[in-house]
């Protein structure tokens, strides 16, 4: 990227001008990306000293996503060319690194790029858009695409910001308290027995048990710090460790496994009902909506699925059934659209039934979660409570009998 000052003049008064700082990759660009109403390009000048380097590879906001593929959605059904709906959305834009992507896959598809090649050389968009954008192009349907797109990234958002609600604060309190804990365990609790120690008193058998379990505290709370750390960051850094801890909680709490399930369904019925709705064929309308469980478990066995259906001819409905880990009822409802010619139709209850259904788990999922926390909150201040001021309590007494003698 490089920075460039751009002078406008005003076309009905040559005097009136207008000077703008940009950042594009070229002058074309930057005049481009300048360009406003009622006002001409009279000169771009390269800045020196403020190029940077390559190009970041940050991926684009959700929040952004969406307000990009429903802007592209609605000039794409307005007739207007992909090209000029990507130069018309990004002039104007506050964020110079996203008007420079726009720019980009403008200019690859001028060079005669294929729409999915031109937004995947960005790198900036995950496969399940790129799957979506190469599939509603297939079928002349790219503003379709589009707005499906956005639809999707829109409830995938709803959840994400459900679950961030379910798990963020809750996590924050508990490892506040846990902090709260080994503190009280090493330090308030070591100054109560050693004050004990100093009047000469034996502590009680309950104060005994309290004290063991703070030496115990005392000697391994760095590594169960550290343990934790490091657990943390693996969540948060490796994909395979949060697949790795995902399939262990599935196996173990049904609830988790509905929500999943539910959210991997609803994202492949969603995208298989808008592929095949729009034209494009069952068997390839299946093999790119496999794509979009890539990076799970699942992927191999709906590719496979695919694959069963387009080489041996069998019902799509009972290659599923074979291959797959499908609800019976999705199966049963595809394959009564293959019968009576009504599968796109049977497609789109099945999305709407799946994401409603989703919803609700969600809000199971929350309510549980919150409890959870809630129960694991209170025994760790019990912890802390039984910890540091009960031996006070229980050696209160003692210290008095002491003192009187």
């Amino acid at each position: 990227m490089n920075a460039f000052q751009v002078t406008l003049r005003n076309i009905k008064r040559p005097d009136q001008s207008k000077v703008l700082q940009l950042e594009a990759p070229n002058r074309e660009q930057a005049a481009l990306l300048a360009a406003k109403p009622g006002f001409r390009v009279a000169l771009v000048k390269s800045l020196a000293g403020a190029p940077k380097n390559g190009t970041s590879k940050r991926a684009i906001p959700r929040k952004e996503l969406i307000k990009l593929f429903r802007g592209l959605a609605s000039m794409l059904k307005a007739n207007i060319s992909t090209a000029d709906a990507l130069l018309y959305y990004a002039q104007g834009l506050p964020d110079p690194e996203l008007q420079s992507s726009l720019m980009n896959i403008r200019n690859r598809l001028e060079a005669g790029l294929p729409v999915h090649v031109a937004f995947a050389k960005e790198q900036k968009f995950d496969s399940t858009i790129i799957t979506i954008v190469e599939a509603g192009a297939d079928a002349g349907q790219l503003g379709e695409a589009f707005s499906s797109l956005a639809r999707r990234i829109k409830i995938e958002l709803m959840f994400a910001s459900k679950l961030r609600t379910a798990l963020l604060v809750p996590s924050i309190i508990i490892l506040f308290q846990i902090g709260l804990f080994i503190y009280s365990q090493v330090h308030v609790v070591a100054k109560v027995e050693e004050t004990l120690k100093s009047v000469r008193q034996e502590p009680d058998p309950i104060s005994v048990f309290i004290f063991s379990v703070s030496h115990v505290v005392q000697k391994t709370w760095p590594f169960f710090v550290i343990a934790l750390t490091a657990f943390i960051v693996a969540i948060f850094r490796s994909p395979a460790f949060r697949q790795t801890l995902l399939i262990l909680g599935m196996k173990h709490w049904l609830l988790l496994r509905k929500l999943v399930m539910g959210l991997r369904q609803s994202a492949y019925i969603g995208t298989l009902q808008m592929l095949y709705a729009n034209g494009i064929n069952l068997a390839r309308s299946s093999a790119l909506s496999a794509r979009v469980m890539q990076g799970t478990p699942l992927y191999p066995d709906f590719i496979k699925a695919s694959q069963v259906y387009e080489s041996s001819g069998v019902p799509f409905a009972e290659a599923l059934k074979r291959n797959t880990n499908l609800d019976p009822q999705v199966v049963h409802m595809i394959g009564i659209g293959e019968r009576s010619a009504s599968l796109p139709q049977q497609l789109e209850l099945l999305r709407d039934i799946y994401e409603e259904d989703t919803a609700a788990i969600m809000a199971d999922f929350t309510q549980v979660i919150n409890f959870i926390t809630l129960a694991m909150a209170v025994v760790l201040i019990g912890f802390v409570f039984t910890g540091s001021m009960l031996p006070i309590f229980l050696m209160g007494p003692r210290m008095m009998q002491s003192g009187n003698m």
